[in-house]
């Protein structure tokens, strides 16, 4: 009898369990089935997005744009005047490209590199070996920590330490409590701060960081990704605020609409180590001219309206942020770009911003770049484009554009 009873128990338990991990299975494929329909659903409003993006006559975004085919025949055009091509990081093109740049950063060299992904960590390394040290300090939202897939550490053999809070700009407040800077080979600086909407230290505050990295014998770079969008805030000429960096880096497409590409500069020595790691890193490329061709008109069209277009934010921001539902941030822009904050669901959002270009064939958002407490994130890099419309026109598209899904939610 008691042999029969533990034979029924057996069998119970045995076929809860089984239908239990079949039921399991079940839910599980569920599950997948449905994320999947999920991500196909949210790529197809992207791609609806990005068709009614690319007909729009207006954007708020950058400067006009080009087509492939007319971005390569204005560098066609601009090539008739060099007889040949640069050679390995050699040529008159480049070369006067490169010192075109340093000046302006009121650097004595400069080299030019396919990416500021190579730049910025190559940069680090070299300021490593200098003082024999490994350890980087870096805000927590910097591009090497959040985008780059810990390739300063994991290939160029560095060690981060995060300094100050993630929402915050940095301080020199958060840099005295450091507990060991004596482990630190160099500090990077970032400016304007892209994740928290373009924010700067004030200048003053910018030299007492740049104060306690030289008393403590850390070098001191800038990832100057947006430099460009500087100039207004801190009046100052570039060349007076990288006087502050041993080694500055700054991209050659973001705000100057180049295909590609960066520039490193600093002190002669430092440049031409500099193109030594390039050559290691697969950096140095048999030719680069299409690039450095479409940097330079990116550079003569777009960066003497900078100052404008950061000016111009300071009024555009607060008037966007006046529509229910859409808070600016920062609250009054620092550079030529900011965050809006938008309390509505992503999807509902791509589909209202694609539903607007294509009825008005007005863009007045770009994608949401992320989702933070009910809201949607965008980030809003000015431009020429901005620049054709006063701010009253982004205003009114905008509020039009948002006026049933916030009402919605």
């Amino acid at each position: 009898m008691a042999d029969r009873d533990l034979l029924c128990r057996f069998w119970r338990h045995f076929l809860y369990y089984f239908n239990f991990n079949e039921l399991f299975k079940l839910n599980k494929s569920s599950t997948n089935k449905l994320s999947k329909k999920l991500a196909n659903t949210m790529n197809q409003v992207k791609q609806n997005y990005q068709r009614a993006a690319s007909a729009a006559k207006h954007s708020i975004l950058r400067h006009p744009t080009r087509t492939m085919a007319e971005i390569l025949r204005s560098c066609a055009e601009r090539a008739e005047a060099y007889a040949s091509p640069d050679v390995y990081g050699s040529g008159e093109l480049i070369e006067q490209f490169e010192a075109r740049i340093a000046k302006l950063l009121g650097k004595p060299a400069a080299v030019f590199l396919p990416s500021g992904t190579l730049a910025q960590p190559l940069a680090l390394r070299i300021h490593a070996e200098q003082r024999g040290r490994k350890g980087i300090a870096l805000h927590p939202t910097s591009h090497l920590v959040l985008h780059e897939q810990d390739g300063y550490q994991q290939l160029w053999g560095l060690q981060g330490q995060q300094v100050g809070q993630a929402d915050s700009v940095l301080t020199a407040d958060d840099l005295a409590a450091v507990n060991d800077p004596s482990q630190l080979a160099a500090l990077l600086l970032e400016l304007p701060m892209r994740e928290i909407g373009g924010q700067l230290p004030s200048w003053d505050d910018l030299q007492a960081q740049v104060q306690w990295a030289r008393k403590n014998n850390i070098a001191v770079h800038l990832d100057g990704a947006r430099l460009w969008q500087c100039e207004h805030y801190y009046q100052r000429s570039f060349a007076e605020v990288c006087a502050l960096f041993d080694s500055v880096y700054v991209s050659l497409y973001k705000d100057l609409g180049g295909i590609a590409s960066a520039i490193l500069a600093g002190s002669t020595e430092f440049v031409a180590q500099a193109r030594v790691w390039s050559r290691r890193a697969g950096g140095n490329l048999i030719s680069m001219y299409p690039y450095v061709l479409a940097a330079e008109q990116g550079l003569e069209e777009n960066l003497s309206v900078m100052p404008k277009v950061a000016a111009f934010a300071q009024k555009l921001a607060p008037l966007l942020a006046s529509i229910p539902g859409v808070k600016a941030n920062p609250q009054q822009p620092q550079a030529a770009m900011f965050h809006l904050h938008i309390e509505a669901k992503e999807a509902e959002l791509i589909e209202a911003v694609a539903r607007h270009a294509e009825q008005e064939s007005v863009l007045v958002l770009p994608l949401p770049r992320a989702q933070q407490n009910g809201c949607c994130i965008c980030e809003i890099p000015l431009g020429r484009n901005a620049l054709q419309q006063p701010a009253q026109f982004w205003y009114e598209h905008l509020r039009a554009c948002l006026a049933t899904i916030i009402k919605a939610n």
